[in-house]
């Protein structure tokens, strides 16, 4: 496991088999500090089962505190 202030993320394009319309998958690596984090969030709050939850958390909440910065 690295201390490294890194994330790793892989970028994919799949398309929907019904509309044909193309869309960006992306994969994360949970490593390094961002595991260490996410493992202490997960210990410390019982309504957090996985990684997935937390980061779907952390990206609407960056999310809605992005446009309330773009607002001012």
């Amino acid at each position: 496991m690295s201390d490294k202030n890194t994330i790793t993320m892989l970028n994919e394009e799949f398309e929907n088999d019904k509309t044909g319309e193309k869309v960006e998958g992306i994969t994360i690596i949970v490593d390094g500090k961002l595991k260490q984090i996410f493992d202490t969030i997960m210990l410390k709050n019982d309504s957090y089962n996985n990684y997935t939850e937390i980061l779907r958390d952390a990206l609407f909440d960056g999310i809605t505190s992005l446009i309330d910065k773009s607002k001012n």
